[in-house]
C-alpha cells in the first residue's frame, strides 16, 4: 500500500522555503531601520565675549545710625542640576531654611514632573515634595546639625539653596 502524495502546501520543502523568505524579509526591514538611525546631535559651545569692568570706590559719609542687621544671611550650600543631586556635607545652625525652584516644563504633557528634597544625617527628617510644571518655595527648619541634602527630580532644571537664618 502506497501513501498518497500530500498537497503542495504540506510538503517540507515549501514550508522551509517560506520560513527562509520570511527570515530574509525581517532581516531586510531591520537593516533598513538601522540605516535610518542618526547619530547623536552635535554639541555646539558658544563662549561669551570677555568683559572688562572698572570700578572706583568713594568712601561713604560717616553715619551714626546702626545697620538693621549685623549678620547677613549666610548661604550654607547652593546647587543646581537637572537630575538627582547630593549636597556636600554641611553644618546647619538651629535656625535655617531651604529655598528651592524647579522647571518641569518638559513634563507639561503629563501634568508636571516630580521634585523632591530629602536629607541624611541630621537632615533625615527633611521631606519636601512637589509635583508641577514649575514652582518655587521655602521651608524653615528649627533643628540644625551636620548632613547632606538629597535632590531627586526629573525636571529640566532645579536650584536648591540652604541658608542660615
Amino acid at each position: 500500500m502506497e501513501l498518497p502524495t500530500p498537497p503542495w502546501y504540506r510538503r517540507w520543502s515549501v514550508i522551509l522555503a517560506g520560513v527562509i523568505v520570511l527570515a530574509i524579509g525581517v532581516a531586510g526591514v531591520g537593516l533598513a531601520g538601522f540605516r535610518n538611525v542618526g547619530g547623536p546631535d552635535p554639541t555646539v559651545t558658544t563662549l561669551a565675549p570677555a568683559t572688562t569692568v572698572t570700578t572706583t570706590t568713594t568712601p561713604a559719609p560717616p553715619t551714626t545710625r546702626k545697620p538693621q542687621s549685623t549678620l547677613p544671611a549666610e548661604v550654607l550650600w547652593t546647587g543646581s542640576g537637572s537630575d538627582v543631586g547630593k549636597s556636600r556635607g554641611f553644618r546647619a545652625p538651629p535656625s535655617w531654611h531651604i529655598e528651592w525652584m524647579f522647571d518641569c516644563a518638559n513634563f507639561r504633557k503629563f501634568g508636571g514632573g516630580n521634585f523632591k528634597i530629602t536629607g541624611d544625617g541630621a537632615f533625615e527628617n527633611i521631606q519636601i515634595q512637589e509635583f508641577d510644571t514649575g514652582a518655587s518655595g521655602s521651608r524653615t527648619f528649627s533643628r540644625g546639625g551636620y548632613g547632606h541634602l538629597l535632590i531627586d527630580s526629573v525636571c529640566r532644571r532645579w536650584t536648591v539653596t540652604a541658608v542660615a537664618d
